[in-house]
């Protein structure tokens, strides 16, 4: 394995060297140490033992016959009646198996060792029929087991206990009691199955409402009598380590828990209202990053574009856009890029949301004077090659930036702007002299998400070139095909299944410098830049869309554009 992860580029060899030192210190396998240093995760150890046996991982076969850069997961596959019925949920849960698929009177289960004959034994005996075994993570199986067999039943279970309850018994329940404390592991088990991005316990008058986030759209969610609010409020403030006496004011928290070896990081956030304290809970998964740019969404030339900005030695580059927009991730995953051990890479954060292996994370704190900007002044002195600063908020932020790309070094950070080439008038408006900016900034990116068609059931249609024009696309001699959501029990009948990044990438070249110096308007620069064939938003999400990874719904949802703006791109 040791062997492998190395020349996969996985692990260093110095990593690989350092746990092998431990494991043997520890007296653990290489594989459960690798893991609890971080430094692999689950999916990895999944691919490995695929590579041994030469068999396909679950992720493969699920995967077969989609196009590039779809994406349908084991986690997110959601099993028919006839697959259910073939292993119970007891057993499945014992011996960390699920049936995926059924072809050839031949029965498929993702197993989480392959290689245990017992197991196999177990599985084939009870399946009644042959089975092929497919490697995968025992974090994806967890969740594949509770998105198919128990959790929502759980969930509407103790739900349904609650509403059951006469007035006098739901005003005695208090945060300790074993039916609230069971209600609130099944709500996040519940946000995890589903991968919601957050939870949301909202207040209202009459009622307690639980809503979920997925893909980037928030669901009616279920309802819980109001007088269980303060108790499960409680509950979960006692699981972040908040003040569960101050109902006053906001605070933040953070929850961790374990689902198979991986482990789930919750970022809460409670906030005083009319109704009571609504507290919304960012769920951030590690065994869900996949720091790819190809599995995030971004095209071929994209992908060159990131690359030549991280060769380059020294220079500011921007990525702009809303919160939620997946801004971090792509920052995270350009890290990743960085081969850290040759080249020194800091971060500064608030809040750190995911740990990265040799690169050294500083999580910002305002309320003891630890800002991005003396976070960052201090950083200048830590003798750093790269640094990464969440986001320039102020002026001193965007000054010291500017200066240590100005100084030798290669530095990221996000802006919220509408787009990417807005990001050059908002440093302006920070107080950024033009010739600095023209001189320090190499790139601007701008990016929305957007929800993919399910690839199992989406529908192709039919665009004349007369549709096509006035959507936004480029003028075309001959009916576009483009697809719609239909809705299968693969994607729980949405037509969509995860979310793919729509993205606009601008390099500053001589004539952008130029342009810069001279502080011509925005709109100049953007008639630069289509004369140049550069591709916005919006053609980046037609082009999509037009390749069957996301609908024209969902690109005219996710970007907004004025008539003018639609004029110029046609």
């Amino acid at each position: 394995m040791e062997a492998w992860l190395v020349s996969e580029c996985i692990l260093t060899p110095s990593q690989a060297n350092l746990a092998q030192r431990e494991a043997n210190r520890l007296s653990l396998s290489f594989s459960e140490i690798v893991q609890k240093l971080g430094l692999v995760t689950s999916e990895e150890i999944s691919r490995f033992r695929s590579v041994r046996g030469k068999l396909r991982t679950a992720t493969e076969f699920i995967q077969e016959g989609q196009i590039d850069g779809q994406s349908l997961s084991l986690r997110r596959l959601s099993l028919d009646d006839t697959l259910r019925s073939k292993l119970s949920p007891e057993l499945c849960e014992k011996l960390i198996a699920i049936p995926v698929a059924e072809r050839d009177e031949c029965l498929w289960i993702a197993c989480a060792n392959p290689f245990d004959l017992p197991t196999i034994k177990r599985l084939e005996t009870a399946a009644k029929q042959p089975i092929e075994v497919l490697p995968a993570s025992e974090t994806d199986i967890r969740l594949a087991i509770n998105r198919n067999f128990a959790v929502s039943d759980e969930l509407y279970e103790v739900v349904g206990a609650f509403l059951k309850m006469d007035a006098d018994a739901l005003i005695d329940q208090s945060q300790d009691d074993p039916p609230m404390i069971r209600l609130a592991e099944q709500i996040l088990m519940h946000a995890a199955t589903r991968e919601a991005s957050d939870v949301h316990l909202h207040p209202e008058e009459r009622f307690f409402r639980i809503r979920l986030r997925v893909d980037g759209v928030l669901e009616e969610g279920l309802l819980l009598p109001s007088a269980i609010r303060s108790a499960l409020t409680a509950r979960f403030k006692i699981l972040a380590g908040m003040d569960t006496a101050e109902d006053r004011l906001p605070q933040d928290g953070r929850i961790r828990f374990n689902i198979g070896s991986e482990e789930i990081d919750v970022r809460v956030s409670s906030l005083p209202s009319s109704n009571g304290e609504s507290v919304v809970m960012r769920l951030l998964d590690q065994s869900r990053l996949k720091l790819e740019l190809s599995t995030l969404g971004f095209s071929s030339g994209q992908k060159k574009e990131f690359s030549n900005i991280l060769e380059q030695p020294h220079g500011v580059f921007l990525i702009t856009g809303p919160t939620g927009s997946g801004k971090t991730t792509t920052l995270y995953t350009l890290l990743s890029m960085i081969d850290a051990e040759e080249r020194s890479v800091f971060t500064l954060e608030d809040p750190i949301e995911y740990r990265l292996p040799l690169i050294r994370q500083t999580q910002v704190k305002d309320e003891i004077g630890l800002s991005f900007a003396s976070g960052l002044r201090t950083l200048l002195r830590q003798d750093p090659d790269v640094i990464l600063v969440g986001e320039t908020r102020d002026q001193l932020t965007a000054e010291l930036m500017i200066r240590a790309a100005l100084t030798g070094h290669l530095v990221f950070s996000t802006l919220h702007t509408n787009d990417a080439i807005s990001a050059i008038p908002r440093l302006t408006d920070l107080g950024i002299p033009p010739y600095l900016l023209s001189s320090s900034l190499l790139g601007l990116s701008a990016q929305r998400l957007a929800r993919r068609l399910c690839p199992l059931c989406k529908e192709a249609v039919s665009l004349s070139p007369e549709e096509w024009l006035s959507l936004g696309g480029r003028p075309v001699d001959e009916p576009v095909k483009i697809y719609r959501p239909v809705g299968c029990h693969a994607c729980g009948q949405k037509g969509y299944n995860g979310r793919i990044s729509l993205a606009e990438i601008i390099i500053i070249d001589s004539v952008l410098q130029q342009l810069i110096d001279n502080q011509e308007p925005i709109s100049k620069m953007k008639q630069y830049l289509q004369a140049q064939g550069v591709d916005f938003m919006r053609q980046d999400g037609l082009a999509k869309a037009r390749a069957g990874l996301t609908s024209i719904e969902e690109v005219g949802r996710i970007i907004q554009l004025a008539a003018e703006d639609l004029e110029q791109a046609n």
